[in-house]
């Protein structure tokens, strides 16, 4: 290469410019980029500054993200890379800044990938500038030169001079000076001597890079003589060179494997002082190793500085060397990395390098060998589990598989999660086989499946091609039980809407249990076909126990599971009541539950007979009754081995035939189970007459119980005499036994049936009891509405009032809306308007009950008596509050057809709109198939911006589309256009499912249904999603709901997020607390009071608790300058407190915080928030003044701190002081950390362990300052104040005995 010795023709040229470029030393700052990554940090956030600043919503995180990660690390991930060149195909609003900014992050920043990968990459991003025609000028060629020359990617120089005169762009200094890089570094000296001629006659100035590169490629390529020429000729121009210059210079002599001239140079510049930095002396590394001398780079690590940003330009380098098979200089240069505290503390520590051992595809067991020397040098500690992470990202079968082994030899537990990407890979290569054999995989582990795996993970890869029965038949050939298998097919077909065939799998394989799993996918399976027999049959198996052995169980045992099984199977069937109330199968379903015995709760039971409402029948009330009975029993599965349920009457009379003249006890045993079923078949005559027959058997005796049931069946059935009789005759027989309350009622009603009313409220005073247990009471109430309702369809409202006074004063029932119901509806079926209010004045005062409130407002409103109507509401208010009435007016007014009143008061300014009310009236009239309610709702609340219209919108459709109207389905979508209202994915997928089920064009595209995963695994493996189905839209995983909404939040969507969030948790899929609470945040510091309330009603006390709901709220009303309101509702309720629950309640909205902060600024809110802490601490709370304390400390009021102090804390066992130090820490005020420990040591209630806590504080901000001898003196105070070590943080102690030992002293404590 001493032919480039050619260039120093150009000697004169250089020598004549060297004053120029001194000159112009400031404009040649880009030229460093190349040299210099460190410049190119700095350049970066230059652009930083030109793009944060365009109105790009989605590009503008991500770039600030690259930026981030360029400064901090020093490079970059390819995926993030990615993500931005995923944005850069769809998105057509991109800068000229930005796009530069992305083409420069493709080279050296990021070493992970090969160099060939990068230019690829660059490649496609410069060719997707191109198509969308973005303007780029000759910084964008520039940058893309650069970007070929660390990539060392072979290129046409005039070809692309070429390209950039045909876009009309001319070459600058820049330009030329990376293109005689680019030639030296070829070694094509005619290349790099023609450029310097070009850029002698555009008089351009020479700058220090154009020298650097040839010095480069004379040393590069062998010709180290001709290299210290050009460094000659430098001095000889009065250049001073550069680190880098030498440094160039020293890699040559690298590459050779001269290292004595290496040495060298590296004293020469330390004795010139422009000692090479770290990354001089790496590229030299780099060098030795690629010129075969590794054996020698240890003499390159003593001259190694290891300032700030070593451990990343090392991570940079053991990139580069392990892409080209040097694991092993890799491996000696990552012993050089100091080990920081944060870095060797995490279970992670060294992912980086076992990660990118796996991406350059060396063999399984060669990593796993590499992660065992990692291991036992203790470099990596955890290398086998970073590798089994990253063979499972990256989809390496055979790797994970085999490191699976490796961690259970080692100790480490192999769980369910790690095999799902593995199972997903074979799901989506149809592998059946390999799938079965990773399921078997997991059981010979002792890892049975559990039902997410199997549902989410295996049987949908298999349900598609195989049946049901063949799944399960797979399945436990693989070790799985076969119940389980069962369940969870079950579940899936349920999933998919074939309810008929997950009934079949239901009867066949008896998977009981599991009610949480089971209920949402069977009632949304329901929901879709009507399907009666299937969903009560499944719920028959889920119910139906194993056939225990009745002595083998003890008695507790059994009530608590029947309990448990009523109150699961109550709500199931509450469920299903509300999907087929609109079609009038409510008594379908109830007697086909009644005929399974499926029991069910008396809460399940009222809250049924609460939604029916006005719909409830007295069929439908007996069928409830007999629904709760104790008494009733799950009747037995199907099988083929033995009879079937209980004996018929005709079955059990032949037994009885039969048993004439044989034993007396079996005889009599089977003539009360023949007198029983007569009874349960309601058959009077055979019973009176069967009865006759046991009078006349010497043998026989009727024992109170069969004379009870008797009683009770007269009643029934209207054989009044009858019963009294038998009354009499258990009276004979015990004269101490009582009609239970039921049984009384009966009896009651019978006489009123009879038209014996007075008789009636005689005997239930004759025999009321004053016990206050019953077994039934859903039993009791529904007989007793029963019979208040017969009354009240006799249009007799004295004798319903007279009655209804009896049942409750004489302990019969409770008053409720139910109960209380027939009292006003006596007087509506009279058209009695005036004495129904009475009447509901009545059982407002009397009982705190509002029976028929909304028949009422109906009924005024038609009426237009809006006198009235207003004292109904303000009746009301005194019970449910305003905003609930309100709402109630609302909806009657729609109902009525009242459209502009009903808007009026959603108008009202300051309402609070409850969402959920609304939608659960949208999904009564669905149900109801009321879809004029929806239409007048929906215009009701037109360009009313803070009511949710998308939800009107979508039941309308769902209303529409039940009762087949597809030509107003069709035109809902028109009008929704017209209001300029965006619909929801979720309607457009509803009415696209309904236009293609009518054979109808559908002129709209049907959105496709997107399940987010979440960006970063928190556990060792990915969390795939489940897989897509093109049947029906699957309900999204908790995991990937809680992703979208963070993702929504992090691009500044909070509004959106809350929607989806709201979305989802009505879908019954609730999002993870974390991510809520992160969600509020954004929204509290937005303002944004509605969507927040919007959420807490779907909240129950521990969740508002797990996102701090109430902090949230608070703060929200705040930055909504409705603090001042607040802090007075807030006073006020502290003051009127009657308990501590209430209070606890209350002192949940104490303001925290930035809202606390914000707060005290305003005099006259802090002395409220004072007397509310004051209140608070005078009841026991002393939270509240102790986060009011902390904000008066950190705004510097110490007057009002230490007098809130004396009256509140000075003797308080508990101090909150956590934010004080994160604040006093960030803001680097040691005072007020110091103030802290002299303020909590004058509570000597304060353990020593919290005040050693502020004092570790106090020294690691020292620490952070470089202040060592004030850290030390900051522990010998604590010491001396009576703090001992185990109190003070080991970690602070550590920090502080490593600085002040290396600061030449002696640290005379033990940590």
């Amino acid at each position: 290469m001493s032919s480039l010795l050619r260039s120093t023709k150009l000697v004169r040229y250089f020598t004549g410019a060297a004053r120029t470029l001194i000159l112009n030393s400031a404009k040649t700052a880009d030229a460093s980029l190349l040299i210099n990554p460190r410049a190119l940090n700095a350049s970066n956030n230059v652009l930083m500054r030109d793009y944060a600043t365009k109105k790009n919503e989605n590009l503008d995180p991500l770039l600030q993200k690259l930026d981030l990660e360029v400064r901090k690390f020093g490079r970059i991930a390819k995926k993030d890379i990615d993500e931005v060149f995923d944005e850069l195909r769809t998105n057509h609003d991109i800068t000229s800044s930005q796009s530069l900014l992305v083409i420069r992050c493709c080279g050296d920043l990021v070493p992970e990938e090969l160099p060939e990968q990068r230019t690829l990459l660059v490649q496609k991003i410069w060719n997707v500038l191109t198509e969308r025609g973005i303007p780029m000028d000759v910084s964008h060629y520039n940058a893309l030169l650069r970007v070929y020359i660390e990539n060392e990617h072979p290129f046409s120089p005039a070809q692309f001079l070429e390209e950039m005169e045909k876009k009309g762009l001319q070459p600058n200094r820049v330009t030329y000076q990376r293109l005689v890089w680019r030639y030296c570094q070829e070694g094509d000296v005619d290349g790099a001597t023609k450029v310097l001629e070009k850029m002698r006659e555009l008089n351009m100035p020479v700058s220090e890079p154009v020298l650097n590169a040839l010095i480069m490629g004379h040393a590069f390529h062998g010709d180290t003589d001709g290299a210290k020429a050009v460094l000659d000729t430098m001095s000889g121009a009065g250049l001073k060179p550069s680190n880098r210059t030498y440094a160039l210079l020293a890699c040559g002599y690298a590459k050779q494997g001269d290292i004595a001239n290496v040495e060298n140079i590296i004293t020469a510049t330390k004795e010139q002082d422009i000692p090479l930095t770290d990354r001089d002396l790496l590229d030299i590394v780099e060098q030795l190793t690629l010129g075969g001398n590794g054996d020698k780079v240890e003499q390159i690590f003593p001259h190694f500085h290891k300032s700030m940003g070593y451990n990343q330009e090392v991570c940079n380098l053991i990139f580069k060397l392990l892409n080209k098979g040097h694991e092993d200089i890799a491996k000696k240069l990552m012993k050089t990395m100091p080990k920081t505290a944060n870095y060797e503390d995490t279970m992670f520590k060294g992912a980086f390098y076992v990660k990118h051992l796996i991406k350059v595809k060396k063999s399984a067991d060669e990593i796993i060998q590499s992660c065992k020397d990692l291991q036992n040098e203790n470099l990596i500690p955890n290398a086998c589990y970073i590798a089994t992470e990253a063979a499972l990202v990256q989809g390496c079968t055979e790797l994970a598989l085999k490191l699976f082994k490796e961690l259970k030899t080692n100790g480490m537990e192999i769980r369910q999660h790690y095999y799902w990407p593995l199972l997903i890979q074979k799901g989506k290569e149809k592998d059946e086989e390999g799938l079965m054999q990773i399921v078997r995989d997991m059981t010979q582990e002792g890892l049975t499946p559990t039902g997410e795996t199997l549902r989410d993970y295996i049987i949908p890869y298999m349900i598609d091609a195989d049946t049901p029965q063949n799944i399960i038949t797979k399945l436990q050939l693989a070790n799985v039980p076969t119940f389980h298998s069962a369940r969870n097919v079950m579940i899936e077909l349920l999933q998919a809407g074939e309810i008929q065939k997950a009934a079949n799998i239901a009867f066949n394989y008896r998977p009981r249990g599991q009610y949480a799993a089971i209920k949402v996918p069977l009632l949304n399976a329901f929901n879709r076909t009507k399907d009666i027999n299937s969903f009560i049959n499944i719920l028959h198996v889920t119910s139906s126990g194993p056939s225990t052995p009745q002595e083998d169980v003890a008695n507790d045992d059994i009530q608590n599971d029947n309990n448990s099984n009523a109150n699961e199977v109550g709500r199931i069937l509450k469920s299903g009541v509300k999907v087929i109330a609109r079609d009038n199968m409510v008594e379908a379903l109830l007697t086909k539950a009644l005929s399974k015995g499926l029991r069910i709760s008396t809460a399940a039971a009222e809250g049924i007979q609460q939604y029916l409402g006005n719909n409830m029948t007295t069929n439908i009330s007996e069928l409830l009754a007999q629904l709760t009975s104790p008494d009733l029993e799950v009747a037995p599965l199907g099988n083929s081995r033995r009879p079937q349920g209980e004996r018929s009457a005709a079955q059990l009379e032949k037994l009885l035939e039969q048993a004439q003249g044989k034993d007396s006890y079996n005889l009599n045993r089977l003539r009360k189970q023949v007198l029983q079923a007569y009874i349960n078949e309601n058959n009077v005559d055979k019973v009176n007459s069967f009865v006759e027959e046991l009078k006349s058997q010497s043998d026989f005796e009727f024992t109170v119980a069969t004379l009870a049931q008797l009683f009770e069946f007269y009643c029934n059935n209207d054989l009044i005499d009858k019963a009294m009789e038998t009354k009499a005759q258990i009276a004979a027989k015990d004269p101490e036994f009582t009609l239970n309350k039921y049984k009384t009622v009966v009896m009651a009603y019978a006489l009123v049936r009879a038209s014996r009313f007075d008789e009636a409220v005689q005997f239930l005073k004759d025999n009321k009891t004053s016990s206050e247990f019953e077994n039934s009471n859903f039993l009791l109430n529904s007989k007793s509405w029963q019979m208040l309702n017969c009354l009240a369809e006799m249009k007799d409202e004295t004798k319903v009032k007279e009655m209804t006074a009896t049942l409750i004063e004489n302990n019969f029932i409770e008053p409720s809306n139910v109960v209380l119901g027939p009292c006003i509806k006596v007087y509506l079926l009279k058209d009695d308007i005036d004495g129904a209010l009475k009447e509901f004045e009545h059982c407002c005062q009397q009982y705190r009950s509002t029976p028929w409130k909304g028949e009422l407002m109906k009924s005024l409103i038609l009426n237009e008596d809006a006198t009235k109507l207003q004292w109904l509401a303000d009746l009301s208010t005194q019970i449910h509050g305003e905003v609930n009435i309100l709402h109630d007016l609302v909806l009657a007014f729609v109902e009525c057809g009242r459209l502009r009143q009903a808007r009026r008061i959603l108008e009202t300014p300051g309402l609070q709109t409850r969402h959920k009310r609304l939608t659960d009236a949208c999904e009564r009239y669905v149900e109801e198939g009321k879809s004029e309610y929806l239409e007048g709702l929906l215009e009701a609340t037109k360009e009313l911006s803070h009511i949710d219209r998308s939800k009107i919108f979508y039941h309308l459709l769902l209303s529409y589309c039940k009762a087949d109207e597809t030509d107003k389905a069709l035109g809902l979508w028109t009008v929704l256009q017209e209001e300029s209202e965006v619909p929801s994915d979720q309607f457009l997928i509803q009415l696209g499912k309904h236009l293609k089920s009518k054979n109808r064009e559908v002129p709209f595209i049907i959105p496709e249904v997107e399940v987010s995963k979440p960006e970063k695994p928190k556990q060792i493996a990915v969390q795939p999603k489940k897989v897509e189905r093109t049947k029906e839209p699957t309900k999204p995983l908790k995991r990937d709901v809680s992703a979208a909404i963070e993702k929504l939040v992090q691009n500044g969507k909070a509004s959106e997020a809350m929607d989806y969030a709201l979305q989802s948790i009505e879908g019954g899929v609730f999002p993870k607390a974390n991510v809520l609470k992160y969600m509020l945040k954004s929204l509290a510091e937005q303002g944004n009071i509605e969507k927040i309330q919007a959420l807490g009603v779907h909240l129950d006390d521990v969740s508002r608790r797990n996102v701090s709901y109430d902090d949230k709220l608070t703060l929200a009303l705040f930055v909504r300058g409705k603090g001042a309101q607040h802090i007075d509702e807030l006073l006020s309720a502290v003051d009127t407190v009657q308990n501590n629950e209430e209070l606890l309640t209350v002192l949940r909205k104490f303001p925290r915080s930035t809202a606390l902060a914000k707060a005290i600024q305003d005099k006259e809110l802090a002395n409220k928030c004072e007397k509310v802490a004051e209140l608070a601490s005078a009841k026991g709370y002393s939270l509240p003044a102790n986060l009011l304390w902390m904000e008066y400390m950190l705004a510097d009021k110490n007057e009002e701190a230490d007098s809130l102090w004396k009256k509140c804390l000075q003797n308080s066992n508990v101090i909150v002081f956590r934010r004080l130090l994160q604040e006093s820490h960030l803001r680097k005020d040691a005072q007020k950390i110091e103030k802290l420990i002299e303020i909590l040591q004058s509570n000597k209630s304060i353990s020593s362990v919290s005040i050693g806590n502020a004092y570790s504080r106090l020294i690691n901000l020292f620490l952070v300052e470089n202040k060592v001898n004030e850290a030390k003196e900051a522990l010998d105070r604590a010491f001396e104040s009576g703090i001992k070590s185990e109190d003070i943080n080991k970690s602070s102690l550590k920090k502080l005995k490593e600085s002040v030992e290396a600061s030449g002293n002696k640290f005379e404590y033990t940590v």
